[in-house]
């Protein structure tokens, strides 16, 4: 037997097997309230959808793919009804079509209509342009909106930069000052270290780390083989790998916890939710 027809037989077997336990848990679960009937569907049904996801990890089936596809469908259809009701309706239709208009029993108004929301219109024509890439004629039409569109987000990028890499120079000058008082109360026994010498060595570090970092991208200056620079260069090129191998196990640690919440879900809700209409 192939490989191919091997991995269709573990999948077709796999998820036959599933079809076979919902059956069974078909007839437990009608015998339930009704809320406990949809509660034990929803709890099944994720847990099959979750199963088909993992099961990319051994190899890509259409199962994989059906879900996948219906998880991008779901995500997108509710992404666009979330939008037109928290962004849309309020923000736009209600007011421009003068739902938003409060009038009291005595006819005075609380909200008058405000005409400067027809200048909404203009972003609105400006963004449906975007529509007309789809056509071969009027594709020339979305270049505009696409210009438009690049244009203020590079502006707002660039100005975002600024904003956020100039406070991060400012701040990457630290002190290394000890006054000669601080320098006098240190104790090895008992260990006493007042705190603006622990901040000027915690300052030194991150100095160290901060130009070795920088040296490792440094190429103005020649670097000779076992030379200050190449050595220090050496050193930021440890710290960076250090502070990667930090991240990369943030990232673990974070998909491991999502790994721990299916798990938990399978043992604690639905094997007993399966296996429930399966026993009896």
């Amino acid at each position: 037997m192939t490989e191919t027809k091997t991995s269709k037989f573990i999948t077709i077997s796999l998820f036959g097997a599933l079809i076979l336990m919902s059956l069974l848990s078909l007839g437990y679960f009608s015998s339930q309230p009704i809320s406990r009937q949809l509660k034990g569907w929803e709890i099944f049904i994720g847990g099959i959808a979750t199963l088909a996801i993992y099961s990319f990890l051994v190899k890509e089936n259409p199962v994989y793919r059906f879900f996948e596809h219906l998880y991008i469908g779901i995500a997108t259809g509710i992404t666009v009804v979330l939008g037109f009701k928290t962004f849309l309706w309020p923000k736009f239709f209600k007011p421009l079509l003068g739902f938003s208009v409060q009038t009291f029993p005595d006819g005075s108004i609380y909200q008058p209509y405000n005409n400067y929301i027809l200048l909404y219109l203009l972003p609105m024509c400006l963004g449906l342009l975007y529509y007309c890439i789809l056509t071969k004629r009027y594709a020339w039409l979305a270049q505009i909106a696409i210009g438009f569109s690049l244009g203020a987000s590079g502006g707002l990028a660039f100005k975002g930069f600024f904003n956020q890499v100039i406070p991060q120079l400012v701040d990457s000058f630290k002190s290394f000052h000890i006054s000669f008082a601080d320098l006098s109360s240190i104790s090895l026994y008992p260990f006493k270290l007042p705190a603006p010498v622990f901040q000027a060595f915690s300052n030194f570090v991150f100095m160290t780390v901060l130009l070795s970092s920088f040296f490792y991208f440094f190429f103005t200056f020649k670097r000779e083989e076992g030379g200050v620079v190449e050595r220090f260069s050496t050193t930021g090129r440890w710290m960076m790998m250090g502070c990667f191998g930090a991240f990369f196990g943030t990232t673990i640690m974070a998909r491991m916890s999502l790994l721990v919440e299916r798990i938990q879900f399978f043992i604690d809700e639905w094997v007993p939710t399966v296996f429930s209409g399966v026993i009896s």
